[in-house]
């Protein structure tokens, strides 16, 4: 049975891939250092375009946990990262303090609390510090970071931060995901957030493990196309775009090519780790044009034979290279498994290749799938404004969670997508009564537009 360490950490983060010349998308996240920025997402409670899956997957409920492993969830702090300002904690530790979940962090001096002046390349250096400062707070380090996202306001800038971030990996580097995102809070021009997995002091092998394939695009830059936790257990995929592996150019055609390319490319990585789309619990997707979203989900909905994974769809503000794709996922391996899929008739329906949430075991956790503020009952966006809209979305999730037997005591990594930042402090008043006790680790982005017009959407992971 592999080390619940793993699980843990497969809980928190959803695959990316990239590449120095080919960075890759991911839902952008302002550090909780400070309000964030980021892109778009489409709750997969109801995506902006309808859903449709080619291959009807059959919908499993969740597995008892009589089995699992308790999780120990322990909030992060550090006098030596910018103080906490919200309903967030610097990082969360769970289970028993082997898996850090970091929340975002843009270049805020911790001393002056404010942002350094400088260009990308001190930006860059003072994140990096402020995470170095969290990973010590929790007892661990960049050697155990098993994923990061990146989010750039300039896609032009990623050569200079690579050159920074770089420096901060002395072995194999984590799996990546960067974006570029409108805009980030306090005019940031980066914000990288992660996870890491601790090694156990009785551990006789390596914690973690890079994947590389021949059959996917090659890595180019300090990230690895995965890292698969313990050897056998979680499997964190790098962002896939529509690259040919042959020529490492870019495919031609139009959005189901691409969609087709970028899913062999994530097949090929799942492969090499001993994996396959059956195993995959999350996936973010990231687009460049929301409007293309029916024909993604027929081809991509052909990959998951049975219950298909957790997911959040989410608009970009432009992918590399001009890609109009992009994917990343999170799969288990070895003695972890899939519980099955949650299902609540208090949220809202499933339309679509996801579900409501994905439980994995044997240690106990939940991926829950994004949610706009949908009333389950008529299927339609409610009407208000953003504090009634954010009272929706927290109450779909609470249906998911309980459907899964969790609580929003037990999550450990939330993910809140707007439509306008500056809704940020009333979304924060609703969003924060939810976590009476040590609210979760978190990123908030602004996004170019959400799915039905709404103002608010947000995904989660619990740890039961």
């Amino acid at each position: 049975m592999r080390n619940f360490s793993l699980l843990a950490a497969v809980a928190i983060v959803a695959c990316a891939h990239q590449s120095a010349t080919v960075p890759e998308p991911v839902a952008a996240a302002t550090p909780e250092a400070a309000p964030e920025i980021a892109p778009s997402a489409a709750p997969e409670a109801a995506a902006a375009a309808p859903a449709i899956a080619a291959a009807p997957a059959t919908i499993q409920p969740v597995a008892p946990a009589a089995a699992a492993i308790p999780a120990e969830r322990r909030a992060v702090q550090s006098a030596n990262a910018p103080k906490v300002i919200g309903p967030y904690s610097h990082a969360i530790q769970v289970p028993a303090g082997r898996v850090v979940f970091l929340s975002g962090q843009i270049a805020v001096d911790p001393v002056k609390d404010r942002l350094i002046a400088g260009d990308v390349v001190k930006q860059t250096e003072r994140v990096m510090q402020n995470l170095k400062a969290v990973l010590d707070a929790a007892g661990a380090s960049f050697d155990e970071v098993v994923k990061t996202t990146i989010f750039l306001t300039d896609l032009a800038d990623f050569a200079k931060v690579n050159g920074v971030y770089g420096r901060y990996f002395r072995n194999a580097p984590p799996a990546r995901a960067t974006v570029q995102v409108t805009a980030l809070s306090r005019g940031a021009r980066v914000a990288i957030e992660g996870v890491a997995v601790k090694s156990g002091a009785a551990s006789t092998g390596p914690a973690r493990v890079a994947v590389q394939s021949s059959q996917a695009p090659r890595a180019i830059g300090p990230y690895s196309q995965a890292i698969d936790v313990a050897a056998g257990s979680f499997v964190f995929v790098s962002g896939q775009i529509p690259v040919d592996p042959a020529s490492g150019e870019l495919v031609q055609g139009d959005i189901v090519a691409q969609t087709e390319r970028v899913m062999e490319n994530l097949k090929a990585v799942l492969a090499a780790s001993g994996a396959s789309f059956d195993d995959v619990v999350k996936t973010n997707l990231y687009l460049a044009d929301m409007g293309d979203f029916t024909k993604i989900n027929e081809t991509y909905g052909r990959y998951f034979q049975k219950t298909p994974p957790a997911r959040a769809t989410l608009q970009m503000a432009a992918l590399p290279r001009g890609a109009r794709i992009e994917i990343e996922c999170v799969a288990v391996t070895g003695g972890s498994a899939r519980a099955g899929a949650v299902q609540s008739a208090q949220a809202p329906a499933v339309a679509g290749a996801y579900s409501q949430g994905i439980g994995v075991t044997p240690v106990s956790f939940l991926f829950v799938s994004g949610q706009i503020p949908l009333d389950p009952a008529t299927g339609q966006p409610v009407p208000g404004d953003v504090s009634v809209q954010t009272e929706r979305v927290m109450e779909n999730l609470k249906a998911v969670l309980e459907a899964g037997g969790a609580s929003f005591d037990k999550v450990v990594k939330t993910t809140i997508f707007v439509a306008d930042i500056a809704d940020v402090a009333k979304i924060n008043e609703t969003y924060g009564r939810y976590f009476p006790k040590a609210p979760p680790a978190r990123a908030t982005v602004q996004v170019g537009a959400l799915p039905r017009g709404a103002r608010v959407e947000i995904d989660c992971v619990a740890a039961l």
